[in-house]
């Protein structure tokens, strides 16, 4: 029992460290924001005071009057909002080229983590590699970045021109909410999907048929998952179960699902496959739209 307690904490330890080493840059520049906030806030009442009696009374009685008239007139809060304004502008500059999640790190964080670096930071600019596939969709579909920069090299157009295969189950009686079974770098069986959707009405579209598991750019396979998407019920549910590279889902996304209430569909679900064991579909859903 205490060597599996101690093992548990070692991983707890490494993990932390890996966030934290993951987000240093962003993990500085909040201390910067908070030191800013913290000394203005308890120093400007002082710094008033020491150029009211340092300077003040070298000055004429005129300009004197006028300066104390301004500096009466600012309230404290407004010198610390300023203060703090400045700052986030300063970072704003000196981000503006900066990519997010760029390390080697598994990036499992939760969107108002990276809203924050994206609003307070100004971070344009965010690597989906090694990003969970639900927070690639989110991410992509709210257009939280104005980037995502992916090595094309990475990610060769495939030559493989033939069409994908696209298999369906489809019950007529059932047609509100729907599975999408997007197979890409790896396949999907039925087995993986959460028990209690396995019923419902399926598509699945294969780009790959268990032979190669290299990551490919296919041009018709996000057509196909466009066409197929398109053809769908008016206010349909759909359940997203996918194994596709970030390019991959760069494009769906962008492609097929950022049309909100503009297109066919309600409501967005994407499903986390789990990294070991069977690899299954956790039940926990992420809600997109």
């Amino acid at each position: 029992m205490l060597m599996k307690w101690r093992a548990k904490k070692i991983k707890t330890m490494q993990y932390v460290i890996s966030i934290i080493k993951d987000n240093l840059r962003q993990i500085l520049e909040t201390l910067l924001l908070i030191v800013g906030w913290f000394v203005s806030y308890y120093k400007v009442a002082g710094c008033l005071d020491y150029l009211k009696e340092k300077f003040l009374p070298n000055m004429s009685n005129l300009l004197e009057a006028i300066i104390m008239h301004i500096l009466d007139m600012v309230p404290e809060k407004v010198i610390v909002v300023f203060t703090v304004l400045l700052i986030i502008r300063l970072l704003y500059w000196y981000n503006k080229d900066f990519t997010m999640n760029q390390k080697n790190y598994y990036h499992d964080y939760p969107y108002f983590w990276y809203w924050y670096c994206r609003n307070i930071l100004g971070i344009k600019k965010c690597n989906l590699v090694l990003v969970p596939i639900h927070m690639q969709f989110k991410l992509v579909i709210d257009q939280l970045f104005e980037e995502f920069p992916l090595d094309e090299g990475e990610y060769p157009e495939t030559e493989d021109a033939r069409e994908c295969k696209v298999t369906k189950n489809i019950f007529k009686d059932k047609d509100g909410e729907i599975n999408l079974i997007l197979e890409d770098t790896y396949l999907i069986d039925n087995n993986q999907i959460p028990h209690d959707k396995q019923d419902l009405p399926t598509i699945k579209i294969s780009r790959n048929d268990g032979k190669n598991m290299g990551r490919y750019f296919s041009q018709t396979f996000i057509n196909t998952v466009i066409n197929e998407v398109r053809s769908l019920p008016n206010r349909v549910r759909i359940n997203i179960y996918a194994t596709t590279n970030p390019m991959n889902t760069l494009n769906i996304a962008q492609r097929v699902f950022k049309i909100a209430n503009r297109g066919n569909i309600e409501h967005l679900y994407v499903y986390q496959q789990e990294n070991t064991g069977n690899r299954i579909f956790k039940s926990d859903e992420h809600k997109i739209y």
